[in-house]
């Protein structure tokens, strides 16, 4: 056993022998990247303890940023004898330290691992740490504990099991979440699954690795959305690698969710898998009830070819130009840069073609080596270099320097302030048909690089006066039409109650309809604009005015879904 997780010093592990099963404090642990987030694996590994009699087992939930010793002692308060830890790309850090801190307060604990982050390892990553359990975890975690609780110490055979990937698959009947889970879920994104695994092979992509793609009954899908729906639930992210596998299960249910009013659901979807039938349904979907995540990745065919991604580009594009003219399902769609064999040239060709249908958000990430992915077998040919920790992201490749890299995520750094936080849609549009969407981002890139406001973080409006001035130094619009658009942009795309300084024009006399519609209507915002303005399919309308005209932006109750924007009404 010398090097396996359960060596001869693991002396604790015969004392559960002392309690019965159902007494046994059982804690399952994780660090969520922010507080509006949820784990679904936790609910689903307790649920497993449970229903093999562990009925002490409970889950706790904390972020990354909250101090490990204040965890510590949450969790020590409840005298666990077994704490699994659930390890993910961007807690492995924090989680390791956090298991270090309760360990050698309490060397009697049994620590339990898994995640994809440790998934993959030789060995395990800590001395405190007694069992890594690989892939999905339900029946290695229940047996993991029977084990322990009548004493008996895992063979060999049984260790080296529960650390290979794919081995032990549970079988699904029931989504996770209990009654005891809805409290608090109402203000956070709560996640589900429908089905596991994933039939493509990408070679960056960890469901490469499944063998075979599961569903969960129907109706328990069903059930449980009823359930968190009317518990108040109202963001609700499917985690499907491919949601629309099989077309009559994914018509059946999109209709059946569109009764949920009010509620936003996100979907990964194949975009070429979109046939006529699929889209037809989808023009009659709510208006922003509907978010779907889109892996373009590479417009490149022998990019394509090299990591084992299947897609047909004319198919995509044409599913994904025509929701965006449907104007009903919110897009967001991704590319990873630092693919093998492309150049910046091909990076720029790729971005270029996707930022031509004008998605409503457009992802850039960094090829990530994560432990386990095929694209590991590439680093040698390709001459990669990457991080060794995570984020495990790309330093260069034969095909694309460090500087060009360096240069990219500066880039993506100003693409997601301006183009992804939705807030400049107006401005940015009107820009782009000067000037293209890569010539601005990299003008905004030397900007802020210029200035040094690459690492500090900055205010919207702070964000607005720096896009006014790059676009005074270009000479990218007439003054009068920049501001009028940033200042729409201001009022529309968020709650605005003022008009920031820099975008006001002066005193304007009120006239006496503007002063009233202030009395009346406290919660509306009012501002002159040097152009009549009109919005018509999420793009901006101005034309030049001789007189100042005033405008009236009144907001909804609740934001509209992935849709959020006021009525405008001009006050004459």
């Amino acid at each position: 056993m010398d090097g396996s997780p359960f060596a001869p010093e693991s002396t604790h592990w015969p004392a559960a022998r002392e309690a019965s099963i159902g007494g046994l404090s059982i804690g399952i642990v994780t660090l969520n990247s922010s507080y509006v987030q949820t784990a679904l694996a936790l609910r689903c590994l307790r649920n497993a303890a449970r229903e093999a009699g562990f009925s002490g087992t409970w889950i706790a939930e904390y972020t990354v940023r909250a101090p490990v010793w204040k965890i510590a002692v949450e969790l020590m308060a409840r005298r666990p004898r077994v704490l699994g830890f659930s390890v993910y790309i961007w807690n492995r850090p924090e989680t390791l330290a956090l298991i270090e801190l309760l360990k050698k307060q309490d060397p009697a604990l049994l620590i339990v691992i898994g995640g994809p982050e440790v998934s993959f390892e030789s060995a395990p990553p800590s001395p405190y740490v007694d069992v890594v359990i690989a892939g999905e975890g339900e029946t290695k975690w229940v047996e993991c504990l029977d084990l322990w609780s009548r004493g008996i110490l895992p063979d060999e055979a049984t260790v080296a099991r529960w650390n290979r990937q794919g081995t032990d698959l549970p079988h699904l009947r029931e989504p996770p979440y209990l009654e005891e889970d809805l409290p608090g879920l109402a203000e956070r994104l709560v996640y589900l699954e429908t089905s596991r695994g994933c039939p493509y092979s990408c070679a960056f992509c960890l469901s490469a690795l499944d063998e075979q793609v599961r569903f969960l009954p129907g109706a328990a899908v069903r059930s449980t959305v009823e359930m968190l729906a009317g518990a108040g639930v109202r963001r609700i992210k499917f985690l499907d690698r491919t949601f629309n596998l099989g077309r009559n299960r994914l018509r059946e249910l999109f209709g059946w969710l569109r009764r949920f009013s009010g509620v936003e659901f996100h979907f990964e979807i194949v975009g070429d898998l979109l046939d006529e039938q699929v889209l037809a349904d989808l023009e009659t979907v709510p208006a922003g009830m509907f978010q779907f995540e889109i892996g373009v990745q590479s417009t490149r065919a022998d990019t394509q070819a090299l990591i084992s991604r299947r897609q047909d580009n004319r198919r995509l594009f044409a599913a994904i130009a025509r929701l965006m003219r449907d104007g009903r399902v919110h897009l967001h769609l991704d590319l990873i840069w630092g693919l093998p064999g492309e150049t910046l040239a091909d990076i720029r060709a790729s971005f270029s073609e996707v930022m031509a249908l004008a998605p409503h958000q457009l992802q850039l990430g960094f090829l990530k080596f994560l432990p386990g992915a095929p694209i590991r077998a590439l680093i040698e040919t390709h001459e990669y270099s990457f991080q060794d920790q995570p984020p495990y992201e790309v330093i260069a490749h034969r095909n694309l320097s460090a500087a060009e890299v360096a240069a990219l995520k500066r880039f993506e750094e100003v693409f997601d302030l301006y183009y992804n936080s939705g807030r400049y849609r107006f401005t940015l549009g009107r820009i782009f048909q000067v000037r293209g969407p890569w010539e601005v981002c990299e003008d905004l890139s030397e900007y802020f690089a210029r200035h040094g406001l690459l690492v500090p973080s900055h205010g919207q409006e702070a964000l607005a006066r720096y896009l006014l001035d790059c676009a005074r130094e270009g000479s990218w619009l007439p003054e009068a039409e920049l501001v009028d658009l940033l200042k729409l942009d201001h009022f529309y795309h968020q709650r605005a109650r003022r008009t920031p300084r820099f975008l006001h024009d002066g005193q304007v006399a009120e006239s006496a309809t503007v002063r009233e519609r202030r009395r009346s209507d406290p919660n509306c915002s009012v501002a002159v604009f040097q152009h009549r303005v009109g919005v018509e399919n999420g793009r901006a309308r101005l034309e030049p005015s001789d007189v100042p005209v005033w405008y009236a932006f009144t907001y909804p109750e609740r934001d509209g879904g992935y849709f959020f924007h006021p009525t405008v009404q001009r006050l004459d």
